[in-house]
Formats: C-alpha cells, sequence, structure tokens
C-alpha cells in the first residue's frame, strides 16, 4: 500500500473524480489501490505528481516518450503547427513526408496508412487481412496484448485454470461485452514453442486471415523471442498464405530505426505502429506489402480505412520530428546499452543479497521477476513471486522511481534519462532488494 501522507492531494483529487468519472480514472489501468495517483507535469525523465512529489519516470507512457517528456525539437514543432490552425478531417501535405520517413525506415512498409491509436491500427490490419484472404480467423499469442478490440482482447492474462494445456491454449475472452463469435474466431498460440504453435497454424490454416504477435511479448514484461521462433513463424504463415501482422507498437523504433522487424530480419506481411512514433502524441500506423494494403485504396479496394482525426496535422508535426531523431541509430544503441547496464547491475546485486531474481530487457525496456528460471511465455511469467514484486515496487515508489504495481508488465528508459538517472533506478533497486530479503529471507 503506497505511504497515504505523501499522496494526500491525489486522495482528495479521487475523492472528487468519483463524483464525475468511473473509478475515477479513464483508463482502467491507472487505477491502483487505495487510490490512483494524478500527476501534474513531466519533463525529460521525471514525473511530478499533484502532491509535488518528483520521480524518475520508468513507465514512459507504456514506452511512448522514447526521446522524454517535453522533448524541445517537437515541442517546437507543435507550437508551429498550432499556428497554422490546421487540425483534423483533411488531409495535411506533412502526411507525405512522414509516410515518405515510415517508409524507408520500416521494412515492410511499402505502403502506410495513418490511425490514432494502436488499438486502431491492429482493427484495420484485421480487417485488411481478412479482406485480402478472405478468411476470418486469426491467431495470437496467450498472453499478448494487441488493444482492446474484440477479436483481439483475448487471453491476454488468462487465468491458468481456464486456459488449457500450455501446447493447445484455450481462448478464454478478457471481458465482458465483446461479440459472441469471438471464442469461436480466435486461435491462441504459445509464444517461443515453434512445435506447438506450427501444429495449431497447420490445423486452422484453411480458417487463418492473419497471425498478430508482439515480436518481443511486453505484456507479462519484457520476454524475447528464442532464436529461430520468429524465423519458423514468418515460414509457416507464408506456406499457408496467413498474413503474418507485426504489432510493433512498442517495439517500433525502439529496437533499430525499422523496429523488431529490422533487429530481428523478419519482414512480416504488414506492422503496425503506435506510441513512440510521435513520442506520445496520439498516432498509429498500418504499414505492409502493396498488394495487400492496395484493399483499402478508395478506387480499386473493398475495405473501410477512414477516421476524422487519421494523420490530423498536430501529431504527424511530432511524428515528422520524432522519426528524423530516431532515424540515424543513435538513440537505439543507447536503450540497448542503458538496459544492459541495468541489467549487469541488478544481476550482481541479487548475487550479493542472495535474492533469486532476475531483470529481463530489450532496447531499454525491461521487468523484474522474482523466480530463478529463464521467463520465456506467459506461463513462466505469471509463475514468478507476485508477492516479492509488491514489496519491491513499494520500495521503488518510496525511492521516486515510479513504476508499475503489476508484476507482468513493461517499463524502461528513454534518451532523456542520464547516467545519473540510471545509477539512481541501480540504487533504488538495491535498497528494494534488501527489502524483499528482509521481508522474505527465505
Amino acid at each position: 500500500m503506497m505511504a497515504s501522507n505523501r499522496f494526500l492531494r491525489s486522495m482528495e483529487l479521487f475523492e472528487i473524480a468519483n463524483e464525475y468519472v468511473v473509478g475515477g480514472v479513464h483508463s482502467n489501468f491507472r487505477y491502483r489501490e487505495p487510490h490512483p495517483i494524478y500527476f501534474s507535469k513531466a519533463k525529460g525523465s521525471r514525473l511530478w505528481d499533484a502532491d509535488g512529489n518528483e520521480y524518475i519516470d520508468c513507465v514512459i507512457n507504456m514506452g511512448a516518450c522514447i526521446l522524454g517528456h517535453g522533448y524541445p525539437k517537437i515541442v517546437d514543432a507543435v507550437k508551429k503547427a498550432l499556428d497554422n490552425g490546421l487540425t483534423v478531417g483533411l488531409e495535411p501535405d506533412i502526411s507525405i513526408e512522414v509516410s515518405k520517413l515510415l517508409s524507408r525506415m520500416v521494412p515492410s512498409a511499402e505502403y502506410v496508412r495513418f490511425s490514432n491509436t494502436g488499438t486502431e491500427a491492429v482493427i484495420h490490419a484485421i480487417h485488411i487481412a481478412r479482406g485480402f484472404t478472405g478468411r476470418y480467423k486469426i491467431a495470437k499469442l496467450e498472453g499478448g496484448y494487441n488493444g482492446w478490440y474484440d477479436y483481439v482482447l483475448v487471453s491476454g492474462h488468462p487465468p491458468l485454470d481456464k486456459a488449457g494445456p500450455p501446447d493447445e491454449p484455450t481462448p478464454v475472452l478478457g471481458s465482458a461485452g465483446l461479440a459472441k463469435d469471438v471464442a469461436e474466431s480466435v486461435i491462441i498460440i504459445p509464444f517461443n514453442n515453434i512445435e506447438a504453435t506450427e501444429k495449431i497454424l497447420s490445423k486452422h490454416s484453411d480458417e487463418l486471415a492473419a497471425v498478430i504477435i508482439e515480436p518481443v511479448m511486453f505484456n507479462v514484461g519484457c520476454v524475447l523471442p528464442k532464436k529461430g521462433y520468429l524465423e519458423a513463424l514468418r515460414k509457416i504463415t507464408h506456406e499457408y498464405g496467413i498474413v503474418l501482422i507485426f504489432d510493433e507498437v512498442i517495439t517500433g523504433f525502439r529496437s533499430a530505426p525499422g523496429g523488431a522487424q529490422e533487429y530481428f530480419g523478419i519482414t512480416p506481411d504488414m506492422s503496425v505502429f503506435g506510441k513512440a512514433i510521435a513520442n506520445g502524441f496520439a498516432l498509429s500506423a498500418v504499414v505492409g506489402k502493396r498488394e495487400i494494403m492496395e484493399t483499402v485504396h478508395p478506387k480499386r479496394g473493398k475495405v473501410a480505412y477512414a477516421g476524422t482525426y487519421n494523420s490530423n496535422y498536430i501529431s504527424l508535426a511530432a511524428a515528422k520530428v520524432t522519426l528524423e531523431e530516431l532515424s540515424d541509430g543513435k538513440v537505439q544503441k543507447y536503450l540497448h546499452e542503458a538496459g544492459a547496464r541495468l541489467a549487469k547491475r541488478f544481476s550482481e546485486m541479487t548475487e550479493e543479497l542472495g535474492v533469486k531474481a532476475r531483470l529481463q530487457h530489450f532496447a531499454g525496456k525491461f521487468q523484474v521477476y522474482f523466480t530463478d528460471r529463464e521467463v520465456v511465455d506467459y506461463r513462466t511469467a505469471v509463475s514468478c513471486d507476485s508477492k516479492k514484486y509488491s514489496v519491491f515496487y513499494e520500495s521503488m515508489l518510496n525511492s521516486g522511481i515510479f513504476m508499475l504495481p503489476s508484476y507482468t508488465i513493461h517499463h524502461g528508459v528513454t534518451a532523456a534519462h542520464t547516467e545519473q538517472d540510471l545509477e539512481s533506478i541501480a540504487s533504488a533497486m538495491r535498497n528494494a532488494l534488501i527489502e524483499v530479503k528482509k521481508r522474505f529471507p527465505d
């Protein structure tokens, strides 16, 4: 539980918010006991809450602010865009510049279409894949998150007693109110188990329009693909004529200028991007092979694609600067190095203190797992010790490091995190591990 005397204003705001806002938050993920924290300011690697508490931010808008909060060049570009007065509903000339940038950076981006959120991009991508193939079903990862669309809000964090066998998972709906045919229309595959995945895809090959996956699983913290997994998946989907969609809403531009597909050398048929594409401004993109993307052509296509806010001028102004800053690979190099540095320090500390824990990382993103074995998929992630993580989280928060209370979610750093920030994070981790050891002496 949070130390309430530090959050008196947030407590007051929560009481007021409950009169007008369901649960006091506009995204259920922001709710926490005994009340949410409300924020008032951000700059660089730092956050300030409504009580004036300062934090080093390791949530970074769920990975969106890759350059840090309030990046000066982006702020200037957005201010100039505001002065132009062009907002939404029209096709701005800047959309062509940003589309060119994306096409040059991303291997799968032969054609580009913009939208506003990761979920919107996923919806469009699935519609396109269905329209192109003439098939209806899709496959997704157990433990993977691809937004809140009915046909992907399945088996995100399923209870293991309902999830079925690990080599043939049962679809578990992630919410009430979903379409009636979701459970019959979505096939669940296990991450990093290519034998089981191939068997499942082969069984449903004539029905599957698409396989959509996070190339690195961040919905369970930070789980990398095993060597050969993505390559095998690419081969299988190609053989069966299934559209392979990479959900790069988080991995996009973080691992390499061209995303995880460049980093791992695997080109999918389609990809969706968001978050870091505009450093926190609302923008997403659907990209893919020309023959597939042609299905949304306004004259020749048969799949609808519309949206008043698509390619809005303000977000594209932010995206142009962001992508230009990310195009040379320097930011990505720093993020990889920062993550490796934290992992090394963490490993040294756990060995010294005798705590069974590991920090898994990729491109500056990381998660701490209280376990003595590698986390390779959803089921190994949820088998980690959540109680120890809760103690770790509270200690980190009290040390001024903003993290999330979930033991199966991702954290990270940005280009704005300095060497001193990294040292402060490592120092706080040491104190948190000492607290865990004290509470759970084993």
